[in-house]
Formats: structure tokens, C-alpha cells, sequence
């Protein structure tokens, strides 16, 4: 199927016209107008900026969201943004965070973590667990239960999710009390159907995902392949209750289900969804009935999973 053929929703086809850059090096000049992109407090949420430590000691600048009248020993989220590891956070990265902190009464830890091609693997992933190192060693200060915090993500900060949790098992620190994912990045073997065949899609397809994963990992073999590429993992074992939505057209379709195939295998508590009609990146189009019905069913998994505890 060619390009803008696809039956993508009518209130997503401006996104039919974006695509990611395959040339690595533009990003760090696309970044400087994305820094641009602000997150401020409003009349329904409150945001500050913390100086967090990251890997090899670099200190990583996080925004601290929260609901208006906030009470302390809150449920907390850590939301790690995607962007290929190539990109600083969008607008809609911060509403859904806003959204997140005002409608799930949480609130919301967003670390500005390093990024490729400056910083390969495994800076992101580490920066990203220091983050939440610091939420659960200093939960009494934040006024967050560490024992509510919930790992979420889109895209490339799906796999960073992911790959936190997995380092928590790993190092027998206290697990995240669930995972959401949106259309995640879990495997660079790149080896699935929707690989195969979604090469032409809008936003991001197969050519850029192998483009973005060679540039994550700069055709090394890691000695711990599991933290980049999730799927790899020898077991999943322990993993947290999760949510992951897949868009109907995206090369990243079945990884997320096969993702949550294994998960359940395994003994996971899953809860999949297939957004029809969508592409990669739909989370941009913020005032869709697309988004708007997955933001809800996102805030109702949220809820219950936070009430059950």
C-alpha cells in the first residue's frame, strides 16, 4: 500500500504529512526548537523542576507534576517521553502528563534524559532507572507511596519503561505497581510481520526503526541486550500488571502484542489494546475521539489498578 493510502482516521491526516527524519545528526538542531516546547502550571496542575541525578553522575532536569491541593503519599507516575531517544518531549508529552496528574490524582515524574546520537546506549535507560531510584528512595519528600508507582511511556520511552522495570527486578529494588505502554519499541531484531510490511507508513516506519536502532546501539552487542531491547529478555518473570495499546498501522504493531503474548505467558496481568484507524504517533492529534478514548481507558486502568492495591 503507498504512501498516504493508508484508511488512517480523518482527524489524524495531518499526520500523514509528518515523517521522522532518517538523518541522525539533524536531531540535536531539531531539539533546539523543541526545547522550546514548555510545561507550565495551570489552574488544574502544578509543575516544578528538580535536579535529579542521572548516570555517571550527570544531574537530569525533571518536572514534578501534580494535581492542584495535592495531599502527600500520592500515587506516582514516571512518564518517560518518546522521540526515537533522538528527540526532547512534544506538547502533547506534556498535556498527557498534565492529563495524567490531574485526572488520575497522581503525580507525575518527567525526566529530561540524554539522548542519541551524543549519548548511546546505554545513557537513556540508565538515566531514566536513576530517575526512578530517586522516587522510590525519596517518595517521603515527593509525598508519593512508592509502593503506587506506575511506569509509562510512548514509542522510545515504552522501551525505556520496559527496560526500568526490568532493572528493578534485576538489581531487587521495589517493582513498579504497573507498566502502560503506547505502540512500544521492545525488539531490534526486527523480525515481525508488521515489519515486513508497514515500510512506508506516516510518522515512523520499518526503514526509520532500523535507522533509530543502529544509532541506539551503534551495532554493539550489549551484555545486557534485555535493557535496550526488552523482548530479549530471558524471562519477563515478576513483571507488573501492564497496558499496552498498538496502533492499527504501525511497524511496532506486533511488538506490542507479541510483547503481551509473552507477559501473559509468563503470568502477567495484561490488558491489550488495537487503536483502529491509527498510525504511529496519533497521541499528537490531542483533541481526537481517538485520544480521547484512549486517555480514558488509560485513566480507568490506572484507577483500578492504584484501588486493587
Amino acid at each position: 500500500m503507498g504512501k498516504n493510502r493508508y484508511p488512517i482516521d480523518i482527524e489524524l491526516k495531518k499526520l500523514e504529512k509528518i515523517k521522522l527524519f532518517p538523518n541522525i545528526y539533524v536531531y540535536p538542531f531539531v531539539n533546539l526548537f523543541m526545547g522550546l516546547n514548555t510545561c507550565r502550571s495551570d489552574e488544574k496542575v502544578a509543575v516544578r523542576k528538580c535536579s535529579v541525578p542521572g548516570y555517571k553522575g550527570q544531574i537530569l532536569s525533571t518536572l514534578v507534576i501534580e494535581p492542584r491541593n495535592c495531599l502527600s503519599k500520592v500515587p506516582c507516575i514516571i512518564f518517560f517521553h518518546g522521540g526515537g531517544l533522538m528527540l526532547k518531549a512534544a506538547k502533547s508529552h506534556y498535556q498527557f502528563a498534565k492529563w495524567y496528574a490531574e485526572k488520575a490524582k497522581c503525580k507525575v515524574v518527567f525526566p529530561d534524559y540524554r539522548l542519541v546520537p551524543k549519548y548511546r546506549f546505554p545513557y537513556a535507560v540508565e538515566d531514566c532507572y536513576g530517575v526512578y531510584d530517586w522516587v522510590i528512595n525519596s517518595a517521603d519528600e515527593l509525598g508519593v507511596d512508592k509502593n503506587k508507582v506506575i511506569l509509562t511511556g510512548d514509542s522510545a520511552g515504552a522501551n525505556l519503561a520496559a527496560a526500568v522495570t526490568l532493572m528493578a527486578r534485576d538489581r531487587a529494588v521495589t517493582s513498579p505497581l504497573g507498566v502502560l505502554m503506547s505502540y512500544p519499541v521492545l525488539d531490534r531484531r526486527m523480525n515481525t510481520e508488521s515489519m515486513r510490511k508497514f515500510t512506508d507508513t506516516p510518522v515512523f516506519d520499518a526503514n526509520l526503526a532500523r535507522i533509530f536502532w543502529g544509532a541506539y546501539l551503534a551495532d554493539t552487542q550489549p551484555e545486557h541486550i534485555e535493557y535496550a531491547s526488552p523482548m530479549e529478555a530471558e524471562t519477563l518473570e515478576g513483571f507488573p500488571e501492564t497496558y499496552i495499546e498498538v496502533a492499527e498501522f504501525d511497524c511496532l504493531h506486533d511488538d506490542g502484542i507479541a510483547f503481551a503474548e509473552r507477559l501473559k505467558t509468563e503470568g502477567t496481568k495484561i490488558e491489550l489494546h488495537e487503536v483502529n484507524n491509527a498510525c504511529h504517533g496519533f497521541e499528537v492529534a490531542l483533541e481526537s475521539n481517538l485520544v480521547k478514548e484512549s486517555l480514558l481507558r488509560r485513566i480507568n486502568w490506572i484507577s483500578k489498578l492504584i484501588d486493587d492495591l
